[in-house]
């Protein structure tokens, strides 16, 4: 007898997929088809609009529910078990397992707690590429992506505001839609966002019209500029608190981008991985479900399953999607070096990175005063100010490394590697007030507590905010069973929402509780830094908005890492639908860690065991915003609520 019941069992083993189903009725609303699909497992309810029957089909689960879950360690049959629950080509690690049984547990009132099929739940893949930098290195890889399509793309973002990213998606969409009008047939391209509206009392999912996309705030390209693109666009939110949360793009079912960022303007270093092999499906699936509506037209690969490129995965400057935007380094500047000596002069054959062929021969060593970055030579002060920070000034000089592998590279090309164990880690969006613990049961939350539980040496994340209790007890516990924790957070991020009652308090105030409530022993273990830029020598308060960090990563044991769309706040604790895969390879782990540490001076900042941060001479950070949990907390927090849904701040 095992943890995982016969019943979620099955459902992990299943053919129906919600993909499939969609594929054999195309015309079908997706959302209704899930409502349905395993209505043997799962109760459906009567359909009174889009709104309510996405609240029924992915809300379940109650609090004695989630401690089921939580409650015993999986044994080694459990494990076993799980490993046959997921399509994961080799046996993941027990500790991938142990977390993955937790996740499993979910289905068992609701088999869509994960926001995807069952049996896409597990899957395998690899990562090809990392960017964790600004905005602009992110959105350039879209570009590049979204140029080479050929069939599909979906892409969807939280918020999606006129703005220098949003004008280069567009840019690539004009480009796609070129390529499309020559070769003689159409790309299909499905776009979601969420920006609010009271239309969403009543519909949740709204088709966005063609007034709306011209409109100053979005500015999406006119149809008349892109004849070879069928676009639709949808705009999500359940309200009231149900923010779509979620960043992701997928490429042809070939790839998949999970990202932090949204399509804006922020002076952020973000984070983004780049996706082949089965998981793409998991994703496209995902996908399928967060718009709901029939599509007009449908998606033309919905019945083609992803199929490996042929000769196998390609990394660096072998994979079809890269470009020299991605090489950074003296490494990478050999490379470049190579790359033009073999192009000869040649000029670009419009294969998507034109701007590329137009860039002067490096003419510097790679030992230069301006160090080597996105394929050009530009000091790490005007790379990072390329993020809507243009008047941000260095207070560090630039001295090289004494090695290439420390060098500053914000795009990790990743080690070639074969196909490792993956899940799918998402929550649904829920919109009613309050935080119970009902609104834990999903696979997000329960991937996260399981993490901090099974832990055994040490535990990473970085998050811009870190106040929801479930975290904060999950991480302390983990420091008083031994466990060293280390937390890269940003002081004074969205402090004004952070402040509102019932949403867990600021940076400031969470990490101050956090150490009183440990022994001097125990403070050892708990390891809490403060953002700081890479040309920076002390933290700035995210309310200044010049060197910001919006990174959400949590690497276990150096072994087990989960990166995508949710941060470590109440928002996304209970409220946000969220992306985010789990990953079991510690060689991936490792350059998460390794580049984060490169391209940052983080963990040169770290708090002292009272929870305050002082600088070498002793001296506390004078830019605090002052917000706390009182009168004046919530009056920031309202303003900085409307800023959010205004696309202002930051999420």
């Amino acid at each position: 007898m095992t943890i995982i019941s016969d019943k979620v069992y099955s459902l992990t083993q299943s053919d129906k997929t919600l993909t499939a189903a969609f594929a054999a009725s195309p015309t079908s609303s997706p959302g209704h088809l899930a409502k349905t699909l395993y209505e043997e497992h799962h109760k459906p309810i009567a359909s009174a609009g889009y709104l309510e029957t996405f609240m029924g089909v992915l809300q379940g689960g109650n609090a004695n529910e989630t401690r089921r879950i939580l409650a015993e360690e999986p044994t080694q049959a459990d494990l076993d078990r799980a490993a046959e629950c997921g399509d994961f080509g080799t046996r993941p690690s027990d500790l991938f397992l142990m977390i993955y049984c937790n996740v499993l547990g979910t289905l068992e009132t609701n088999p869509w707690a994960g926001v995807v099929s069952p049996s896409l739940l597990g899957s395998r893949g690899v990562v090809n590429l990392s960017i964790i930098s600004v905005i602009p290195d992110i959105i350039q890889h879209h570009y590049d992506c979204i140029v080479r399509a050929e069939s599909e793309v979906f892409l969807a973002t939280n918020f999606w505001q006129a703005s220098k990213s949003a004008i280069k998606i567009c840019d690539a969409l004009v480009e796609l839609s070129r390529r499309a009008v020559a070769r003689g047939k159409k790309v299909v391209v499905k776009m979601i966002y969420d920006r609010a509206n009271l239309k969403m009392l009543t519909e949740s999912h709204l088709v966005v019209d063609d007034e709306e996309m011209a409109g100053d705030e979005v500015k999406l390209p006119n149809r008349r500029d892109i004849p070879g693109l069928e676009f639709e666009l949808v705009n999500f939110h359940q309200p009231i608190f149900g923010t779509f949360h979620c960043k992701f793009l997928i490429v042809d079912r070939k790839v998949a981008l999970v990202n932090s960022n949204n399509i804006q303007d922020r002076p952020n270093v973000e984070m983004m991985v780049h996706l082949e092999g089965p998981i793409v499906d998991s994703l496209y699936d995902t996908a399928l479900i967060s718009w709901f509506r029939p599509m007009h037209p449908p998606l033309p690969l919905i019945g083609s399953r992803y199929r490996p490129p042929e000769g196998g995965y390609k990394f660096g400057m072998d994979n079809e999607y890269a470009t020299t935007w991605n090489l950074d380094g003296r490494k990478g500047a050999e490379l470049y070096a190579k790359l033009e000596q073999k192009a000869g002069g040649r000029e670009s054959d419009g294969g998507g990175d034109e701007e590329r062929k137009e860039l002067a021969t490096p003419s510097r060593s790679s030992d230069a005063e301006s160090p080597f970055i996105s394929g050009t030579y530009q000091t790490i002060t005007e790379h990072l100010n390329t993020g809507d920070q243009p008047d941000t000034h260095a207070s560090v000089s630039y001295e090289p490394p004494a090695s290439s592998a420390d060098d500053y590279t914000p795009h990790i090309i990743h080690i070639p590697h074969g196909e490792c164990p993956m899940a799918l880690v998402n929550r649904a969006p829920n919109g009613k007030p309050g935080n119970p613990d009902s609104g834990l049961h999903n696979a997000q939350d329960v991937a996260w507590l399981a993490a901090l539980k099974y832990a055994r040496r040490t535990v990473f994340i970085q998050s811009p905010t870190f106040n929801a209790v479930p975290v904060v007890e999950g991480v302390l516990n983990a420091v008083r069973r031994g466990v060293e924790c280390t937390l890269y957070i940003d002081v004074g991020f969205n402090d004004g929402g952070e402040a509102l009652p019932g949403q867990g308090g600021t940076n400031e105030e969470v990490t101050k509780k956090m150490f009183a409530q440990l022994t001097d022993e125990e403070k050892e273990r708990l390891r809490i830094y403060w953002y700081t830029g890479k040309d920076q020598t002390k933290p700035i308060n995210a309310s200044a908005q010049r060197r910001n960090c919006h990174v959400k990563l949590m690497v276990v044991d150096d072994s087990v890492g989960i990166a995508g769309n949710g941060n470590q706040d109440t928002q996304s604790w209970y409220h946000s639908q969220e992306v985010n895969v789990m990953i079991d390879n510690p060689t991936v782990c490792q350059e998460w860690l390794d580049g984060i540490r490169r391209n940052q001076n983080t963990h040169l900042h770290e708090l002292q065991k009272d929870g305050i941060y002082r600088d070498k001479d002793g001296n506390p950070l004078t830019d605090s915003t002052g917000v706390g949990s009182g009168f004046r907390g919530v009056v920031k927090g309202i303003q900085g609520s409307i800023a959010r849904v205004r696309g202002k701040g930051g999420f």
